[in-house]
């Protein structure tokens, strides 16, 4: 349930309206916490996030220009705390992915600094670095030197692997690259190397807004500066994409096909496919995560099935009372025939 009691902290989020903001906005919420979200989307895309705060407890302000540092300090000025969730995996229309991973984060840090805040916490990756052939993990390089520099005492810099929940991108681009293949193809799906050479730890995202939320609640002098939020078990891509398809009840066999990577690699460069594929997680040994923040690391197998089983062919979707399984593949109706 909700805490209506005022629990004592005033923490402004920006990128509340993401995939990882609604999660944070609702563990905040059960705390009392008092919330500033500004946004720059539709005004119906934040609505929903008001239901996680007692009333008077969120307060939505609408930010079109984020150019603008005295609106942008006015945001922050009043706050304990403020998070930075902001950033893009992909360019987009107007902004490239500079403009949204950078110079935004520098803005708001740049506000952080003049209005004093005591407190200002970056989601970065766990594979951020400037020689990284993913821009997404270039700019979070640069994000985090950024903050550094405005905020060398009060920024606290969260490394996140790539985080597997319901509105995730990376378990849903594994997924769907495998279930678009057509049914003659039998399960074959092009992976970079077969899936042998790369290797990811992903995190369940409620833990890490979980995480999020202790460290809020903490004492300053208790927190530490970097932090490395990573899953419980390292995966070969291969054994990621053979645990997604366990789930979505598919065929799958690697294939090489240095046609399809040299044309999404060096071409068409594709961010999803040089960071999920092509990247592997690089995790920092001896930095605290989240067991030394209270939680406790979730697999991905405990809970990828709610929202992988969307991927099965629709006469799979409810598994038969005998428990098994269609050879669609080999059955040309789809009907009867098991393994």
């Amino acid at each position: 349930g909700i805490n209506a009691e005022y629990g004592g902290r005033t923490v402004t989020i920006f990128g509340a309206t993401g995939r990882m903001g609604r999660y944070l906005v609702n563990s905040l919420g059960q705390t009392g916490t008092q919330l500033i979200i500004p946004f720059r989307c539709e005004p119906y895309r934040a609505q929903y996030l008001k239901i996680s705060s007692d009333l008077g407890q969120q307060h939505q302000i609408y930010t079109p220009d984020y150019n603008d540092e005295a609106h942008l300090e006015d945001l922050v000025k009043y706050s304990d705390v403020v998070v930075n969730l902001t950033g893009s995996h992909k360019r987009k229309l107007h902004f490239d992915m500079m403009a949204s991973n950078v110079s935004l984060t520098h803005k708001i840090a740049r506000a952080c600094k003049n209005m004093e805040v005591p407190c200002f916490i970056h989601m970065s990756h766990v594979s951020a670095d400037q020689a990284s052939p993913s821009l997404f993990c270039k700019t979070k390089a640069i994000s985090e030197e950024v903050v550094l520099h405005e905020l060398p005492n009060s920024a606290i810099i969260i490394r996140s692997a790539d985080t597997f929940h319901a509105y995730d991108i990376m378990t849903h681009y594994l997924a769907r690259i495998n279930a678009r293949k057509r049914m003659y193809r039998k399960g074959k799906t092009a992976i970079y190397k077969e899936g042998q050479e790369t290797f990811k730890n992903p995190v369940y995202g409620p833990d890490v807004t979980k995480a999020l939320t202790n460290i809020i609640m903490m004492n300053d002098q208790d927190r530490k500066r970097l932090y490395q939020f990573i899953g419980p078990r390292q995966y070969s891509l291969h054994e990621l994409m053979e645990s997604i398809t366990d789930s979505t009840l598919r065929a799958y066999k690697p294939i090489q096909n240095p046609i399809h990577h040299l044309l999404l690699s060096k071409v068409i460069k594709s961010e999803d496919y040089i960071r999920y594929q092509m990247v592997s997680d690089n995790p920092t040994a001896g930095l605290p995560g989240l067991e030394d923040v209270g939680v406790v690391p979730t697999y991905f197998e405990d809970k990828a099935l709610f929202w992988m089983r969307s991927y099965r062919i629709f006469w799979q979707t409810w598994d038969p009372t005998d428990g098994r399984r269609s050879d669609i593949y080999n059955n040309t109706l789809g009907t009867g025939e098991t393994f």
